[in-house]
């Protein structure tokens, strides 16, 4: 058997606006519990075999009361995961993001962003006054780590292909050796 420190490890990211708390099962034990809106769990360290993802409202344990089931993939020995749960409640999907990424060196972060907004289009986004970082991101997606400079920058989101800014995440630090994932 592996050593515990070369297991992969997992975290839950709920993002649902209309869920209620969610409990999140590995294997029919409980891996998050009472996961609110918008709130990122501790991660746990599983096995690499595959293993059955099972997501209730928080406290229900009736099968019907689902809303995801589904058997996860193998998972990579010594790599992190976070697993969003993303949709709307009736729809809700999971977004695997790969969380362990090269370290940019003390002058850049590492940027990603993960759509996770069931009423916005596919989005652009990019830093007022520079490039755009990401295009055409759609719902439920996580883009690839991008290499930025590190600093305080303005982040703007605009609908894919369009000029017009839908909103902007001002005064932004990004510190030099840092991952950033911007939740949308």
């Amino acid at each position: 058997m592996q050593p515990a420190a070369m297991n992969p490890r997992l975290r839950f990211l709920h993002t649902s606006p209309d869920a209620p708390p969610l409990d999140v099962y590995v294997d029919d034990a409980p891996a998050a519990t009472r996961l609110e809106y918008g709130q990122l769990s501790a991660y746990v360290s599983f096995s690499p075999e595959r293993h059955r993802l099972r997501v209730l409202p928080a406290g229900i344990v009736f099968p019907e009361s689902e809303l995801i089931d589904l058997h996860l993939q193998k998972l990579e020995p010594g790599l992190d995961y976070t697993l969003a749960l993303v949709g709307e409640r009736k729809d809700l999907q999971v977004a695997p993001l790969e969380d362990t990424a090269s370290d940019p060196g003390p002058e850049h972060a590492q940027v990603r962003v993960l759509h996770a907004s069931p009423d916005a289009p596919a989005l652009d986004v990019g830093i007022k006054g520079g490039p755009r970082l990401f295009l055409q991101v759609p719902l439920s997606e996580v883009t690839a780590y991008r290499q930025v400079p590190a600093g305080t920058v303005d982040i703007e989101f605009r609908r894919a292909g369009h000029a017009k800014v839908v909103t902007t995440l001002p005064g932004y630090t990004l510190v030099g050796g840092h991952l950033y994932t911007l939740v949308v």
